[in-house]
């Protein structure tokens, strides 16, 4: 499953690069509702808690309008999580998240300012948990479907603001908010071959 899984991403992406056109770069902060890793319940669960913030890395191609694809980074802030129920002896753990994403983008509405998109794509998320004070540690990860909506708001010919919402359907179900800004490199290639 994760090699078809790789396989896929690679192929949508190359898919992306020779037939599409590369129009912006950018990146943001991040928020997630979070999820228990290996879904824990119990006297454990408070231990397993994901991180909720983290900053994100993404571009997006234009393939032709209305469809653009967003290949995406997000890397958590490490969350600290304590307990001191009598069941669990005062342990605490370290939780580690990252994920990458393939998102298509179907843009249904094109004001002068404003870009408004549906998203759905696919997701795979990275987790570790480190008991602190021993050696033990584990990882885990899941593939999953992203659905959402989203918006660009220009700010200049240079720059968009980025706000998205989705939510992601897997073995770690969250609701996750991007807030970021984009630099328009088409705009900024077409205007230094124009000598602007």
């Amino acid at each position: 499953m994760k090699k078809l899984t790789i396989i896929t991403i690679l192929a949508i992406m190359s898919i992306a690069v020779t037939n599409g056109q590369f129009t912006k770069l950018g990146g943001g902060l991040n928020y997630g509702t979070g999820f228990h890793v290996n879904n824990e319940t119990g006297n454990l669960a408070d231990l397993h808690q994901s991180p909720h913030f983290g900053i994100f890395l993404t571009g997006i191609y234009e393939l032709s309008l209305p469809i653009h694809i967003a290949p995406s980074f997000t890397y958590f802030i490490p969350r600290t999580n304590e307990s001191t129920a009598a069941a669990t002896n005062a342990q605490s753990t370290k939780v580690s998240e990252m994920m990458f994403d393939v998102n298509g983008h179907w843009v249904f509405n094109s004001l002068n300012r404003f870009e408004f998109y549906g998203l759905a794509g696919l997701n795979i998320t990275f987790t570790k948990i480190k008991w602190i004070g021993t050696t033990s540690s584990g990882s885990d990860n899941a593939i999953g479907l992203n659905l959402g909506a989203g918006s660009y708001i220009k700010l200049s010919p240079k720059y968009d603001l980025s706000v998205e919402a989705k939510y992601i359907v897997s073995k770690y179900d969250q609701l996750m908010i991007n807030v970021g800004f984009l630099v328009n490199i088409y705009w900024i290639k077409q205007n230094k071959k124009s000598g602007l």
